[in-house]
């Protein structure tokens, strides 16, 4: 059976920690693509060898728990391809290229492997636009990001992931951390926690909103935001909640926009949406405000009826 990608594990970046980054020729380094393949063969059968070290050049700054991502360098498909962390502490070795030189190893386990010959991966070229300020053609390898090329890696990574997530939900190697549910399914059970037990003003059950929103939206990403989209104005649950659950940059970006901070006055918090030009946000703000405009219209709920009214001229003139 040939796999296309090892398992992603849905887990939130601890910036505190180190990231580094891990570069990979197949034609010059000891681990080949061969053994790529049989690796990835071996992990869609169910055995978890994961007994790799790599060289890290920096690593006198490294530690057990650091994040890592790989690069593939060289010919070929190039550019991002796999991450994971830091298994060990670094550890003298012999030199894997028989050049006698002194070499640090450490020990790791990959989170996520998109096989670069099988599946389209985060380019170089890519990976310049983003951070151009970092060679990612050749150089050493395990070289550390400073704090801030780290994050925007990390967001990359997880967008990408988050957006290819149909090449592995069929075929993935899974273990204990492994959610292969939708988004879409999470996005429902976690509104579900998060308004339970709640009421609007006649007494129905406040998850009957965004329920009826999320099902207005035409894309999964609507749908998804539909369903959030009053979680953190409304609940104990924030961002970096949604973020550690794994949602989508497209999902995040359009919640930020929006969650109403209660200091903004309301027109102003809509006039924000429809200048940030973000379409799933304005779309579920649409569907947000004819819903309720429904619901006012039936309870009587006349000032809310007419904030509403409001709001939705508003938008549809700017479209």
């Amino acid at each position: 059976m040939e796999l296309d990608i090892k398992l992603s594990i849905n887990k939130k970046h601890e910036f505190s920690h180190n990231t580094f980054i891990l570069k990979w020729n197949p034609a010059i380094s000891s681990y080949t693509m061969e053994r790529l393949d049989n690796d990835m063969a071996e992990w869609a059968d169910g055995m978890w060898s994961d007994d790799f070290d790599w060289s890290v050049y920096e690593w006198q700054k490294a530690h057990k728990g650091d994040r890592f991502f790989m690069v593939r360098v060289g010919e070929g498909n190039t550019g991002l391809f796999a991450a994971g962390r830091f298994t060990s502490e670094p550890f003298k070795d012999e030199d894997w290229s028989g050049k006698g030189r002194e070499v640090y190893y450490m020990q790791m386990e990959f989170e996520t492997v998109f096989h670069p010959e099988r599946a389209e991966i985060i380019t170089t070229e890519e990976l310049e636009r983003e951070l151009p300020h970092l060679d990612w053609r050749k150089g050493h390898s395990g070289q550390m990001l400073d704090a801030e090329s780290a994050e925007r890696l990390e967001l990359m990574w997880r967008d990408y992931v988050g957006r290819n997530k149909s090449l592995y939900l069929p075929r993935a190697v899974k273990n204990e951390y492994y959610d292969s549910r939708s988004d879409i399914d999470k996005a429902i059970e976690l509104a579900s926690k998060a308004h339970a037990a709640d009421y609007d003003l006649d007494g129905n059950p406040t998850i009957l909103h965004p329920l009826a929103v999320g099902m207005m939206g035409k894309t999964d990403a609507e749908r998804i935001v539909g369903f959030l989209h009053d979680v953190v104005e409304d609940t104990r649950y924030d961002f970096d909640d949604l973020e550690e659950i794994g949602f989508s940059e497209e999902v995040i970006s359009a919640l930020r926009l929006l969650t109403h901070d209660k200091e903004t006055p309301y027109m102003e918090y809509i006039e924000r949406i429809c200048k940030s030009g973000n379409k799933t946000a304005i779309n579920v703000k649409l569907n947000d405000l004819r819903h309720n405009l429904a619901r006012g219209r039936e309870g009587g709920h006349l000032r809310c009826v007419e904030k509403h009214t409001k709001a939705l001229e508003y938008i549809t003139s700017q479209l």
